[in-house]
This record gives C-alpha cells, sequence and structure tokens, in this order.
C-alpha cells in the first residue's frame, strides 16, 4: 500500500470511527442535550442527527476504509462519497447549530483531504491505458 493510500486509510479509519461513537452518543445521550443545536431545524432532539451521523457519515467512511483495505472495485468512489458527505455534513451542521467549534474545522479538513487524496482510478489501470496501436502505421516506408 502506498504511503499516500496509508494516510487516505487513516483519514478515512478516524472519520469514520469518530462519526460513529459521536452519533451513537447523541443518540444515547452520553453527550448532553442541547436544545440549541436543533432549535434552528426540524429535529425535535439529538436523535435523529446522532443516527445520521452515525449511519451515513460514519459508515460511508467505514465502508471506503474497508473497500480500500479490500481493494475492492470503485472504492475510490466510495472514499470520494465518503468525504464529500464529511464536507456537507460540518457545512450543514455549522449552518443549522449557528455555532462554531474547532473540531468542525478538522473534520472539514479531513473530509477535504479524503476527497484530494483519492485517487480517480487505480494506479495499475493508468498505466494499463497507455497501449500501443494495434494497427500497422500506413506511413510510407524508405528502402
Amino acid at each position: 500500500m502506498s504511503r499516500t493510500n496509508k494516510i487516505l486509510l487513516g483519514l478515512l479509519l478516524f472519520n469514520g470511527v469518530t462519526a460513529a461513537v459521536g452519533g451513537l452518543a447523541l443518540m444515547t445521550g452520553w453527550i448532553p442535550e442541547e436544545p440549541s443545536w436543533v432549535r434552528d431545524t426540524d429535529f425535535p432532539s439529538n436523535y435523529l442527527p446522532g443516527v445520521i451521523l452515525m449511519a451515513v457519515v460514519g459508515g460511508s467512511s467505514l465502508i471506503a476504509a474497508t473497500g480500500l483495505v479490500k481493494r475492492s472495485e470503485g472504492w475510490q468512489l466510495a472514499s470520494i462519497v465518503a468525504g464529500t458527505i464529511m464536507v456537507f455534513w460540518i457545512i450543514g451542521e455549522v449552518a443549522s447549530i449557528r455555532g462554531f467549534h474547532f473540531l468542525q474545522v478538522v473534520y472539514l479538513v479531513t473530509g477535504a483531504l479524503v476527497v484530494a487524496l483519492t485517487p480517480a482510478r487505480p494506479p495499475e489501470a493508468a498505466s494499463s491505458t497507455i497501449e500501443e496501436p494495434s494497427s500497422p502505421s500506413t506511413g510510407a516506408r524508405s528502402l
């Protein structure tokens, strides 16, 4: 595994595990209920945002990490989707709670880094796209 992919795996695992634990903490009350967090939203409590944080934000990162480790087809798409979900989650969180915490910057950066570090295609596919033409050349030959 390349150095970049190891960094990417670390970011995906960090985002996935912390989002899953954070979502679980919101759902179970480990994090005390803050009415201001849902005041300007359609959520009556922190429970549903916790489910979304755990399942969608954390789950997408953990699925992408698993795909990266297993080299599953489409892991790059899963990684880009997971990073994008994290970025949009943080933007939505800042907009909805109308508050700011330094961890939001951390997760915004890690989400953006996941997208930026994910290769467009596997390295072996990139090198196999350059092939010699199979038909003989039609140019004139000198004798």
